[in-house]
Formats: structure tokens, sequence, C-alpha cells
């Protein structure tokens, strides 16, 4: 399991509630995720696969968008909004603070259990990530730059409505928790002995919490990688110059990777704790560029025939880039589908084999003349 920090306490899920302990302690759930959180290896929420990726033969791909969303935000919600209606079967509804992913989540939960929802997303969030909210019946409150004051809305809004309050930061005990999951399940779906685990990192559960699954699992600790945007990386600058602690990202914002450029003004710790994390297993905390997101994203397309999200696309970005770390035993774990890209155009286009396009122009001359080929 991850080195705990010196700030970071456990609890009884009983007793797990939102927001941080003493002195911005992050608060952990000591109890393991139950099995109506997950499912096993034969009926498992998300698939593995093997990568044909040029030079990425030996890696496996985690991957999250075949979810009811198309997210691993998915796994958070469930055992979020599970624990809470358990304890409040009458809640009246949900404020959701997100950067698109969460909330189009929470939304689809929502919708299934007819609750009112309102979702407060930064102002630029691009259009693609709010409408399968709304059109699930959300409310959008469209306010700050980024996630950190989305969430401050979120407290005093929630506060303001009576409304229940999920979050996918470590601010909320669930995230982590919810994002067990993924470790219990790779568990059992991986052959081979998992020797590292890359993941595209924002605040932090998904990296932490697929740690601590595997280790309800039984299985050691594997070398941790987390990955973010080089247009706004906290975790990645903090490890690179040798700090102790994560200090929120104080440069603009560079990057069309929204769901992962993530400030951290007002919640470092949740940074720092991924930092001792990945230190700890004797991995690290990297960088990647809009043009290898990109990159990766036509290549998972291509060779994987998987529809990643841009953001999600950053293990792949890196193990392009460092092809020395895609050895036997390595995950790289794809957490959202790239279906809002795609259905707004923005999606790589790549060369068909024009030997086959010659014949196709040939036959069709004479089969039919009034087809064209493309889009």
């Amino acid at each position: 399991m991850p080195a705990a920090d010196s700030f970071t306490l456990k609890t009884a899920r009983t007793s797990a509630t939102f927001g941080y302990g003493p002195a911005g302690a992050i608060v952990e759930i000591a109890d393991p995720l139950p099995e109506s959180y997950w499912a096993h290896p034969a009926n498992a929420w998300s698939q593995l696969m093997a990568s044909r990726i040029p030079g990425l033969e030996n890696i496996w791909l985690k991957y999250e968008g075949s979810h009811l969303s198309g997210s691993f935000k998915d796994r958070i919600m469930a055992a979020s909004l599970g624990e809470l209606l358990a304890r409040q079967p009458d809640c009246p509804g949900i404020v959701v603070p997100s950067s698109g992913n969460a909330a189009i989540s929470a939304a689809a939960l929502c919708a299934r259990r007819g609750l009112p929802m309102v979702a407060i997303v930064p102002t630029t969030v691009p259009i693609e990530r709010l409408r399968p909210v709304t059109s699930r019946g959300a409310i959008l409150i469209r306010a700050g730059e980024g996630p950190s004051q989305s969430y401050a809305l979120a407290d005093r809004l929630s506060e303001a409505l009576g409304f229940f309050k999920l979050y996918s930061t470590f601010a909320s005990p669930w995230a982590e928790w919810g994002c067990r999951a993924i470790g219990r399940e790779l568990a059992g779906q991986m052959t081979q002995p998992i020797a590292r685990i890359l993941a595209p990192v924002s605040a932090g559960p998904v990296l932490i919490g697929t740690a601590n699954g595997l280790a309800e699992a039984g299985l050691p600790l594997p070398q941790l990688v987390a990955v973010q945007a080089a247009g706004c990386a906290p975790i990645a600058r903090a490890f690179a110059l040798g700090h102790d602690d994560v200090a929120p990202w104080d440069d603009s914002v560079e990057t069309k990777a929204a769901a992962i450029a993530d400030r951290l003004a007002g919640y470092p710790q949740d940074g720092t704790r991924v930092l001792n994390a990945v230190r700890a297993s004797n991995g690290s905390a990297e960088a990647v560029t809009d043009l290898e997101l990109a990159s990766a994203r036509a290549a998972l397309l291509k060779y994987d025939g998987l529809d990643a999200e841009f953001s999600a696309c950053a293990a792949i970005a890196l193990l392009m880039r460092e092809p020395h770390l895609a050895t036997p035993g390595t995950v790289a774990i794809i957490t959202a589908s790239g279906f809002k890209h795609t259905y707004a155009g923005d999606a790589p286009t790549p060369s068909p084999d024009l030997a086959i396009l010659d014949t196709l122009k040939t036959i069709l001359a004479t089969l039919a003349p009034e087809a064209s080929i493309g889009a």
C-alpha cells in the first residue's frame, strides 16, 4: 500500500465525512472496498487488453471508458452516492464541482435515481464536455477559471441548498476508496505480476486508490507513475525539483487536457500525497506535452481501436516518449472515453491505405459512379 503521509488519517467507513482532518490531513477509509462497488474479473467494470501500439506491445491497457458515463469517475460517484444515500435516503439533491467527467458521472447516476443535481464547472471547460451533463437533466453553473474555484462555490451552494456535495479529490474519502476497485479488478485480470502502474493524475485518487486496491487483494506495491499535462503539472514539477511538498500551480494553464489541469489551489496536500506515494514505490511524476497527448490519442485509435479522452492518454504519451518503461507487467490506466471530443469533430484522421483507395476508386467507377469516398 502506498506509504501514508504524516498528514494522512484513517477512519472507519461508517465515520467517513467530506472534508480534511486537522491541519488539512487527508482522511482515508480503513475498511476494504465492499464487492458491491466492484466486480470480479469475469464481470469486471472495465476491460484489460494488451496494446498493439508499436513499441508498447508489452503493456496492458485498463480501459475505463466503458463505464456508464464513459470514465473512471463512475467508480467514485457510485461509492460516494451509495454511501450517502444509505445514510440519508431522502437526499434532496446533489452539488458536483467538476471539470467534466465527475459531473457527467454524477448526472448519469442522479438521472437513474430521479435526484436533482447542480454541476459547477470552470468557465474554460469546452462545451462538448458539458452537453452530456445538461442532457441528463442537471443544472449547470459555469464559474471560475479552474477546479479549485468550483469546489469553493460548491461548498457554499451545498450549504445554502441543503444538497449533498460529491467531490472527486481527496477532500472526499470515498474518491480514493472507490478507485480501489481498479486495483481489485486488476489483481484478478492480470496474468503476470504487476510491475508498474501509470495513470493520468489531477489530484490523484485514481493512482492511490488503484495501489490501495492491489494491497487489499494481497499484492505488493508496484512502481507508481503519475502523469500530468505539462501546461499544468504541480506534482510533476515538485518531483522534478526534489521538493518535499507540492505547491499550487501559479503559472498560466496552457493545455487542452482540461480533466487533469488542476492548480491544486486550496488543497496542495492532495498532490503531496501522490508525490510521497510515487517516491515510496520508486516511481515518478512526469509531464507530457499536448502534442504528445495528441499523438498518443491517435495511436490508441489506430492500433488499439480505443477512443480515449485527450487527458486520458497521458500514460500512453509518456510510454511512447519513454519506451524503456514499457516492460512486461506495465499497466496504463486509460481513464475516460474520447466520445466528447469525437462527437465535436475533434478526432485524428489517419491517412488511408493508398493501394486499397485506388482499387476502390476503380471498382466504384463501374459499380456506383455516384458514390463518394470519405466523410
